[in-house]
């Protein structure tokens, strides 16, 4: 596809891999960390947008690392909504001191035990699912402000970034500041009326 940055709407798929890290905590056994995420293709969006929330499958577990800690794993696919309406936090994200991919985890695996098949992939280590992939900071302010999900910010670079470029340049354009210029015809009334009569008080100091 030629152009791409003059679709209106686009989506990009991705790959995103996790880590599980096991922690010392009382209170919490683990914590999950995002290792990489990796595009894929993009296509035009055709006005519809991306499911994004989606399950986390394993990728490598318990494989041994040089300092012999134990790294497990996985990986969700999923799709960055692109959309001409929001270029102007597309702008605001590349213009930033730190321009960031957004991907919100939240808590629980989505399998629902009716599946036999799903059944066979599902991990017990999973206690979380993908809910969205986002290049928009005004987009994913309302997950922030909720509260109930975790928002990770890995840095944007790449052909992603490249593409959010292009796409900002030609659908973002912010409205030029115009100073407001007072009617010349007003002004001239004014000046007959003599003014704020308030203006043309003198005051006398004995």
């Amino acid at each position: 596809m030629k152009n791409l940055e003059s679709e209106k709407h686009l989506l990009y798929a991705v790959r995103i891999i996790l880590e599980r890290q096991e922690i010392d905590n009382i209170w919490e056994s683990h914590k999950w960390i995002i290792n990489d995420l990796i595009p894929l293709e993009v296509s035009g969006g055709l006005g519809y947008p991306p499911i994004n929330d989606v399950r986390i499958y394993p990728l490598i577990n318990d494989v041994k690392k040089e300092d012999g800690l134990n790294k497990n794993l996985y990986f969700a696919e999923a799709s960055i909504d692109l959309h001409h309406a929001e270029s102007e936090g597309y702008a605001e994200n590349l213009q930033s001191s730190d321009p960031s991919v957004y991907i919100v985890l939240r808590d629980g695996d989505l399998f629902d035990g009716n599946d036999p098949a799903e059944k066979n992939k599902q991990d017990q280590n999973i206690d979380i699912h993908l809910a969205e992939v986002s290049l928009s900071p005004y987009h994913i302010q309302d997950y922030e402000d909720c509260g109930e999900d975790r928002v990770e910010k890995i840095p944007l670079y790449g052909p992603i970034a490249e593409l959010l470029e292009k796409f900002v340049e030609f659908h973002f354009h912010p409205e030029e500041f115009k100073k407001r210029k007072r009617d010349k015809k007003d002004i001239d009334q004014n000046t007959r009326r003599g003014g704020d009569a308030r203006l043309n008080i003198k005051k006398t100091y004995n």
